[in-house]
């Protein structure tokens, strides 16, 4: 097994020097516990026993995370949902449970490097399908008929779409689940944003009704709280379920449970936590429309949901994010996503965006 080095890690390493501010952070709004919870919850967290948990995650967190999604999958249930430290540990798990060597992957680029590096480190080959500003950043059901060979594996699709805000749409979807059929692949959803509908459009897309979909999510995007390691994966597919909890029994065996324990809460309170953080992200959205329409030189396609879009500049864009760098200002270039050109990748997340702007003007 040949592990990729993380582009976008790659690059955090090889800066001169850090920033203050960072307008391509993925995440939401960062809180603390005194922020969300209750002094009666931080001191049961405080309780808890510092003991091993359980490989498929706590019960009643699971039972939390599922009704998240009950009303697309009222046949499914808490059984279908396996904890992992974050979304990193699903994609790995998977990835690792259905790819063998020469084994194809098709999928977006740009897009964010597990999805595209993780099934070459198995042995796989990533197929990608291209997306362009042109088009929107929007894929169609022919671009991945395209790449669908007797080789193929799976199909991956990242919607709200890291790095370009892309959304695609149900009628695509569904007509993803017919071509999965057809070859008998694996669907997998990387679904990090899919709680960030800060327009009210509805990202949340059906995929769970193909048996062989699986579906990936996190506390640290939608719900800002990348501190709390804890994600999930969501399937049908009881050999899939089985294997990824065999492969964490060698990972991460459990999570922390002071962090299942957050974790607990944070689904208790998810529909307020959910509404707060896309209030910040809609407003950081308008906020930038405006930046981009007093600068002549960017261009993008504005986001309808997540969290992220991808910004095209007339001008080299190295200089450009130099000068952001010395006013303490930190923006990821597209190529660490797998795209060329004057692109950048900008976040909406985080309550200091305009304050970030501020210094761009």
């Amino acid at each position: 097994m040949k592990i990729t080095p993380m582009k976008h890690h790659e690059f955090y390493e090889n800066l001169p020097r850090r920033a203050r501010y960072n307008i391509s952070d993925a995440c939401g709004p960062t809180t603390n516990l005194e922020d969300f919870l209750s002094d009666a919850e931080i001191e049961a967290v405080a309780r808890v026993p510092l003991v091993y948990g359980s490989v498929e995650g706590r019960e009643d967190l699971r039972a939390g995370i599922y009704s998240l999604y009950q009303h697309l999958y009222p046949d499914l249930g808490p059984d279908n949902v396996t904890v992992l430290s974050g979304t990193e540990e699903g994609l790995f798990s998977i990835f690792a449970s259905i790819i063998e060597p020469g084994d194809e992957v098709v999928g977006a680029l740009p897009c964010y490097p597990s999805l595209s590096d993780l099934p070459v480190c198995f042995g796989g080959i990533f197929k990608p399908i291209v997306l362009s500003f042109d088009t929107c950043w929007l894929p169609t059901i022919d671009d991945f008929e395209a790449q669908v060979t007797d080789n193929t594996k799976a199909i991956v699709i990242n919607s709200p779409h890291n790095p370009t805000g892309m959304m695609v749409n149900q009628n695509l979807v569904d007509d993803l689940i017919d071509l999965c059929e057809q070859y008998k692949l694996y669907l997998v959803s990387d679904d990090v944003f899919a709680f960030s509908d800060f327009s009210g459009i509805g990202s949340q897309l059906d995929v769970l009704k193909y048996e062989k979909a699986i579906l990936t999510n996190v506390l640290s995007k939608s719900f800002g709280l990348p501190g709390i390691r804890v994600g999930w994966v969501i399937s049908q597919d009881s050999f899939l379920t089985r294997s990824i909890r065999h492969l964490k029994t060698y990972n991460s065996i459990c999570q922390s449970q002071l962090d299942e324990q957050v974790a607990c809460f944070a689904m208790q309170k998810a529909d307020s936590i959910i509404k707060r953080n896309n209030a910040v992200v809609r407003d950081n959205v308008e906020l930038f429309a405006e930046f981009i329409a007093s600068n002549d030189s960017l261009s993008w396609h504005q986001p309808k949901a997540g969290m992220l879009g991808l910004v095209h500049s007339s001008e080299p864009i190295k200089p450009i994010l130099n000068s952001w760098l010395e006013n303490d200002v930190l923006a990821l270039p597209g190529e660490v996503f797998g795209i060329e050109g004057n692109y950048f990748r900008v976040g909406f997340g985080k309550k200091d965006f305009h304050e970030a702007l501020s210094r761009l003007c």
